[in-house]
């Protein structure tokens, strides 16, 4: 087992750790959590030997084999296979040893000792974890420096799951991940045999794949069974309950409530009833975390909220003869929350490039409001930032009329208080420089927000906050994000953009994840042939335009779905509005009878209206499930 006794760990003279103690016995798979600088990478290091602890003591089995990632993965003309296999260790060594040995007894013991490692398969095996962490087959036998940072970090991830290990030490393995290949990483975990320490920051990876949560928080280590989700369950439970945290609850419940009322009755039909009564089952056991956060983050309501905001026609973006997405048709309307699903590398950054007008379209039309106010972060911008300037500083040269305590204010409850605004931004840590570029896009109160992976390099505390701030927002949304429960709170649709297709997906998150499964264990299934085939592409690619039309033929009717919900949202805003105007004592006293008779009227007219607008909601979802049934019979007799 792990034992960490009375450990102390400074960074400088700032105290991370102290008085500290864990024990984490064999086998297990912790996830290693906290806020950013709390100690966790540091904690790792001390794990790893690479950095000693202040104080106590840190007791790791001798005889076990220690993996972890490596901080960066250079350029080489190594092949990609080939480094993969070097965290083999033990088989590297019985192949060098071969080379220079000439006796025919020992060639025989060395013979034995790689078979007995089942060494004979280990390049299928590295083949088969680059596949799993997205490699194309071809790119197994590239030379490594053909690859970008990021696929290096993937190249490096690969490498330490081929170790033969006994404790595997990763900090954040999911941040150069796309979906596909977490939910490949977390099958890949749940099968290893030896014990897992993992930084991060992903709600659904951590309660997918480990067994226990060590949580950092005060410079102390609490250790909780079970997933992030039970760990939290079980802090709000020792947390005291506060006036704020209670009002916060109350605010949210009675929102909630309200909108699982109107739509209980048919809660199997409607996801967004679904979501909330999900949401609503587990609002007391995280409300009282919520409320103690440092984090608050609120995206103010735009000036202007043009409908449409904006709209593609027939648009490509293509250099040469490569085209990286598509002709594309769609239009954005303020009411619209959309996560956009699809490996690396298909057209996603593109995609929402093209939205925000940095990329032209080489064909086609990309049509604005010219009042429009976009809000686009991209995966590039916390290195544009400032580093010698202050988060201060940022904020005053975006809004040089804007009062500084009001700054000050706003970026205190994004955790930059008091001395931490006027630090320079150099000093920050990623997570803190995303906050900052996030502060500055929702400090412009956009109409629209185009989002490229804005959780990379945030705690759970931070993306809980902006889960929140995004689910209160008021104008039109496109995310990209590998954070899965980010988008199935915020988003109620999908589009999924594959090989610079853009289609609408028929589903939730976890009909994305099931269908992944399938086509994974279809492709595993199938029998590799020495020469490749023509037919097996073709009738996929067969299969896709098939699965497209058939979605392009469920348009119409999702359509009627949308603007028969958009009416009932209407009416019931107008209904709340008279009903807190009947609410007014001032209204019943003399001379407003008239008024009042007005508005008693109009009230009745209204739950009228509203009870045939939600029979209408009702009638065009089970029309488009109906259809939808139709289009699953239809094509499971075409692969029949």
């Amino acid at each position: 087992m792990i034992r960490l006794s009375d450990i102390e760990l400074r960074r400088g003279r700032q105290v991370l750790l102290q008085h500290s103690d864990l024990t984490v016995h064999a086998g297990w798979r912790v996830g290693l959590t906290g806020a950013n600088g709390c100690g966790k990478s540091s904690l790792l290091a001390a794990l790893q030997g690479e950095l000693s602890v202040d104080a106590g003591q840190v007791e790791v089995p001798e005889e076990w084999v220690v993996a972890h990632l490596p901080q960066e993965v250079p350029g080489s003309p190594r092949r990609a296979v080939d480094y993969v296999l070097d965290g083999d260790a033990e088989l590297r060594d019985l192949e060098r040893q071969l080379e220079s040995v000439e006796d025919g007894a020992e060639h025989a013991r060395l013979y034995a000792a790689i078979d007995a490692i089942d060494g004979w398969a280990a390049d299928a095996r590295a083949r088969r974890l680059l596949a799993g962490l997205g490699f194309a087959p071809e790119d197994a036998d590239r030379p490594m420096s053909d690859f970008s940072g990021g696929w290096r970090m993937r190249l490096g991830l690969g490498r330490t799951l081929m170790t033969r290990s006994d404790l595997l030490l990763l900090d954040e393995p999911t941040n150069h991940l796309d979906m596909e290949a977490i939910v490949w990483l977390e099958g890949w975990l749940a099968r290893y045999p030896g014990t897992v320490i993992v930084i991060a920051h992903d709600r659904r990876f951590l309660d997918a794949v480990v067994t226990h949560i060590a949580h950092i928080e005060r410079g102390r280590i609490q250790l909780y069974s079970g997933g992030y989700s039970q760990a939290e369950a079980r802090r709000a439970e020792a947390a005291a309950q506060s006036e704020a945290a209670a009002a916060k609850v109350a605010a949210e419940r009675a929102h909630l409530e309200d909108f699982v009322r109107r739509f209980r009755a048919k809660a199997s039909k409607a996801r967004q009833a679904q979501s909330r009564l999900k949401r609503l089952e587990r609002l007391d056991e995280v409300a009282v975390i919520r409320a103690a956060r440092p984090i608050h983050l609120e995206i103010p309501t735009p000036e202007r909220l043009p409908d449409p905001l904006l709209a593609l026609e027939a648009a490509e973006v293509c250099e040469g003869e490569t085209c990286r997405l598509q002709a594309t048709d769609l239009r954005l309307r303020p009411e619209d929350r959309i996560g956009v699903l699809g490996p690396n590398g298909a057209g996603k950054s593109t995609l929402l490039s093209l939205l925000a007008g940095v990329l032209a379209p080489t064909a086609g039309e990309r049509r604005v409001d010219p009042n429009l106010r976009v809000g686009y972060f991209a995966q590039h911008q916390r290195e544009q930032l400032d580093l010698a300037a202050s988060p201060l500083t940022h904020m005053k040269r975006l809004d040089a009329a804007a009062p500084e305590q009001r700054l000050r204010d706003f970026l205190g409850g994004l955790g930059f208080p008091g001395e931490r605004a006027d630090g320079p931004v150099g000093q920050c840590s990623g997570g803190e420089r995303v906050r900052l570029v996030l502060a500055m896009l929702i400090w412009q109160a956009p109409a629209l927000l185009l989002l490229d992976e804005p959780t990379n390099h945030l705690d759970l505390d931070m993306r809980e906050a902006l889960a929140e701030a995004l689910e209160n927002y008021a104008g039109g949304l496109v995310v990209v994000a590998h954070d899965r429960e980010l988008l199935a709170r915020v988003c109620d649709r999908f589009w999924r953009v594959e090989g610079g297709y853009l289609t609408e997906f028929d589903g939730d998150l976890d009909d994305y994840a099931r269908e992944l499964q399938r086509e994974r264990e279809a492709q595993s299934a199938s029998t590799p042939s020495i020469t490749p085939t023509i037919e097996a592409p073709r009738s996929q690619k067969e299969r896709r335009q098939q699965a497209a039309q058939a979605r392009a033929a469920l348009r119409p009717l999702q359509k009627r779905a949308d603007a028969a919900e958009q009416s009932c949202g209407e009416l019931q805003d107008r209904l709340q509005a008279i009903e807190g105007e009947l609410a007014d004592p001032a209204l019943y006293a003399g001379g407003n009878a008239g008024r009042l008779a007005e508005l008693t009227r109009e009230q009745g007219e209204l739950r009228t209206r509203l009870e045939n607008a939600e029979a209408e909601w009702m009638e065009a979802l089970e029309a488009l499930e109906a259809a939808r049934l139709e289009s699953d019979r239809d094509d499971s007799v075409t692969r029949a």
